[in-house]
């Protein structure tokens, strides 16, 4: 496979995966409700509702708009991509974990998804820079 085609795939995987939090965000922002919660095992108590959905909807939103943008560095074969998927994937694991109500099934596949890419970016240190170019 090619150098542009691994680069298309991997940003398209990214950026997806981010799309893909808006199934949390979503219920933060209250405009549906699908099985996510916008309540936090933590601050929903502590703070009450409105404010702990305001803080989730912002921290889901870095998220999402984190791996978007990981997503078209890649693309654009950007050097800067690599930290903002691993720093997207933290505050996604941390933001997961925080507003973790029963273990839902889309919650264990963020959860596992941005698991492996914290392995294969810190571990397995692929994709490697001659791979996809950046």
């Amino acid at each position: 496979m090619s150098s542009e085609l691994w680069r298309i795939i991997l940003a398209v995987v990214i950026a997806s995966h981010g799309i893909g939090h808006t199934l949390f965000l979503v219920p933060c922002l209250g405009i549906a409700k699908w099985g996510q919660t916008s309540q936090s095992w933590l601050l929903t108590d502590l703070i009450g509702d409105t404010p702990t959905r305001a803080i989730g909807s912002v921290m889901w939103s870095a998220v999402t708009v984190g791996f978007m943008v990981a997503g078209f560095g890649i693309f654009g074969q950007q050097s800067w991509w690599r930290t903002l998927a691993i720093g997207s994937c933290i505050l996604s694991l941390f933001t997961l974990g925080l507003f973790a109500r029963g273990l839902i099934q889309s919650a264990l596949n963020a959860t596992a998804f941005d698991v492996i890419i914290l392995a294969a970016l810190l571990l397995a240190h692929w994709p490697s820079q001659e791979l996809i170019g950046s």
